[in-house]
């Protein structure tokens, strides 16, 4: 397997787990319109746009994107299987990254639609959020260190 190959896939993986940690914080404020693009108006405003891109198929549709990449390096089965543990592990922290951001985005929207916020709670609850999304970063780059050290 060529070294290049090996760092465009690890590249991807790491670009992939990178860019689902900054949808989701964006995700409790609310996206613009379609794919987070175009002005929105507040934490909450749809923008100028309705949708929200991919109908709640993200984890699906980055896994399949992924899956492609992978698909190039002709794995053995023990790497195969490596593979889908990683695999397997990211898309359930995709899906539960995604309820407790709905369930983040409702507190946030509750607290703001009090007559006076308690801003001094919204902080400390977005700093917990970020310390969270960053441990999990932490737990996927030592797996995707593993699965990269059974790649010839």
């Amino acid at each position: 397997m060529k070294i290049q190959r090996r760092y465009a896939v690890m590249g991807g993986i790491a670009l992939v787990v990178m860019v689902f940690a900054g949808v989701g914080i964006a995700e409790v404020f609310g996206g613009g319109g379609r794919f987070g693009c175009g002005p929105h108006f507040g934490p909450f405003g749809g923008g100028f746009h309705g949708g929200r891109g991919l109908d709640g198929d993200m984890p699906d549709f980055a896994l399949k994107r992924l899956d492609g990449r992978v698909a190039e390096l002709n794995l053995t089965p023990a790497q195969k299987a490596k593979y889908d543990e990683v695999r397997g592990h990211v898309r359930e922290q995709l899906l539960a990254a995604k309820e407790e951001r709905k369930k983040l985005r409702e507190t946030v929207r509750a607290e703001l639609a009090k007559e006076s916020p308690d801003v001094a709670a919204l902080n400390g609850m977005m700093k917990k959020k970020i310390e969270g999304v960053s441990g999990a970063l932490k737990n996927d780059l030592d797996l995707l260190t593993s699965f990269y050290s059974s790649l010839d």
